[in-house]
């Protein structure tokens, strides 16, 4: 009877060593199941967290082409704007201008041009000269020059006229002025002639004008945008 119980009690001491090393394996599967979760789960954060920076740098790439790409636009467009030496706009602002600057001058100024001609002492201005009429050139400081009527500013060659303004009508005899408002080479330039006689070579003698006050007018309104 002794040896029975002696029995048992050894054989319910293995059992509740056998359930503790149970407990002790599946705790150690439970904190390694856990450990593989902490770890997957940092693995895909980490992994999204890659993907919205991914994201947000591409957003910045295209967002940063797209300013490029309107800054070049702009500045185009700036470009050809500014090209545009002679128009409407401008053609008026001159007219604006030489009604002022005649009044400070004590002279009445008039616009002409092809086909509405000045008559300086018999010559027909500018007609005469664009076309070389009896063979009459324009010439600045004694040198022939290439002049093209234009509506922007603009000439193959030579000389680009874009106005044409004359004192003729009220000034007397031998004090008349007319002004040809020219663009050479993108550079303004006003020509002045007072000439009141024929040569042999039929030259119309024009030189650029000495007052400050006009070219820098006519300066300023060619640069205007």
């Amino acid at each position: 009877m002794k040896k029975v119980w002696i029995t048992s009690l050894l054989f319910a001491a293995l059992l509740l060593t056998a359930c503790q090393k149970n407990r002790e394996v599946i705790s150690t599967s439970s904190s390694t199941i856990a450990t593989k979760e902490t770890s997957m789960s940092s693995t895909e954060h980490s992994s999204a967290k890659k993907e919205v920076n991914s994201i947000s740098t591409s957003t910045e790439s295209v967002s940063e082409e797209q300013e490029t790409s309107e800054s070049s636009s702009s500045s185009i467009k700036e470009s050809q704007v500014v090209n545009i030496l002679w128009n409407e706009a401008k053609a008026q602002q001159l007219n604006t201008f030489m009604a002022s600057w005649g009044q400070t001058m004590k002279q009445s100024y008039k616009e002409y041009g092809p086909g509405n001609n000045v008559n300086l002492y018999g010559l027909q201005l500018p007609d005469t000269v664009l076309a070389n009429t009896n063979g009459w050139q324009a010439t600045v400081n004694n040198v022939p020059i290439t002049l093209t009527w234009s509506e922007n500013g603009e000439a193959n060659a030579g000389y680009a006229l874009v106005a044409v303004y004359s004192d003729v009508e009220t000034q007397a005899s031998l004090a008349k002025h007319v002004y040809f408002f020219t663009i050479d080479a993108g550079v303004p330039k006003v020509l002045v002639t007072s000439q009141n006689q024929g040569n042999p070579d039929n030259y119309l003698y024009f030189k650029e004008t000495e007052n400050q006050q006009l070219k820098d007018g006519f300066t300023e309104i060619v640069g205007n945008v």
